[in-house]
């Protein structure tokens, strides 16, 4: 800000905040919110008690009493997670099996399965419904959560002597 008769710039020494908004503090917000969840107290009464505005604490209340715990994280920005970690778990354990059972699996697979996975659980999904499969994207971020499906010991690759009998029923047994 410039003064017109001294010609020199004015600077705040000391901001005063005039708003009371969020004047509360995060403690006693989350002793009103075990308040109201354990049934101690309503709404009204909490906010009074603690200090607290009432529409702030309805919704911190509904958060913590309608969330799941098995509920995907929240990202920051507008990208959401699609499956739970128990999910993802799942699909790595079934994309392991597959590949000791000798089925290779591409990025493709990858892609369509989780499509699949998500279709069955009648999940919300961001994913190609036309290509029925998860985006590159996706599958990318996925395998770099979960990077033991990519980095494979070397004693894997050896080949060892195979009992073809042994291999023959148990392709006959699936």
């Amino acid at each position: 800000m410039r003064c017109a008769a001294a010609n020199s710039i004015i600077m705040v020494r000391k901001y005063e905040r005039i708003s009371g908004r969020q004047s509360w503090s995060e403690e006693e917000m989350a002793k009103a919110v075990a308040a109201v969840v354990s049934g101690k107290m309503g709404y009204k009464l909490a906010a009074r008690t603690f200090h607290i505005p009432r529409s702030t604490l309805q919704r911190r209340a509904s958060k913590v009493r309608y969330q799941q715990p098995d509920d995907p994280k929240p990202l920051m920005g507008h990208y959401r997670r699609v499956f739970t970690d128990s999910q993802e778990k799942d699909l790595v354990g079934y994309i392991k099996s597959m590949e000791q059972y000798f089925m290779g699996v591409t990025r493709r697979d990858i892609r369509e399965l989780a499509f699949q996975y998500a279709e069955d659980n009648h999940l919300n999904h961001p994913f190609d419904v036309n290509a029925r499969m998860a985006g590159e994207d996706w599958v990318r971020n996925f395998l770099k959560r979960n990077p033991e499906l990519l980095n494979k010991p070397d004693k894997e690759f050896e080949l060892e002597p195979v009992n073809f009998d042994q291999f023959y029923h148990f392709m006959c047994q699936s």
